[in-house]
């Protein structure tokens, strides 16, 4: 079942979610350690945080007209 969700999510969900464009910029995570979950969360966030910094500081710049 664990499969079958995280599948889901990140097939059908999250992709759908961030076409739209209207809900903000989604990503999935899964916390399994209830002692590890602040830490664990803070790390993903990050991750994908710089992620997102990289994707949008690599692309060129449009010439200006």
């Amino acid at each position: 079942m664990l499969k079958k969700k995280k599948s889901t999510m990140d097939t059908y969900w999250v992709p759908g979610v961030n076409h739209l464009g209207s809900h903000g910029r989604w990503a999935f995570a899964e916390f399994t350690d209830v002692y590890q979950i602040e830490a664990d969360f803070k790390s993903r966030v990050e991750s994908e945080f710089n992620k997102m910094i990289k994707s949008v500081t690599a692309q060129p710049k449009a010439q200006e007209e």
